[in-house]
């Protein structure tokens, strides 16, 4: 689950506006308030994409079998 989490911000960070990819990259620790809604919103969107997916992979086979 955690690779899910990794992929899922990655992909949303990738899919950000320059300015918001300027404070997710550049301001950490997102001290300041408008800084840690950017990323509380960020954080929501990819843990919301990697439930999905593996939602999605339940019962699905995803290593080849001999």
């Amino acid at each position: 689950m955690a690779k899910l989490y990794e992929k899922a911000w990655n992909q949303t960070v990738e899919q950000l506006s320059d300015w918001q990819k300027n404070i997710i990259i550049n301001n950490f620790p997102y001290d300041d308030s408008s800084d840690k809604r950017v990323s509380d919103e960020v954080a929501r969107t990819a843990a919301l994409l990697a439930e999905k997916w593996d939602k999605e992979s339940k019962g699905k086979i995803t290593t080849p079998t001999p």
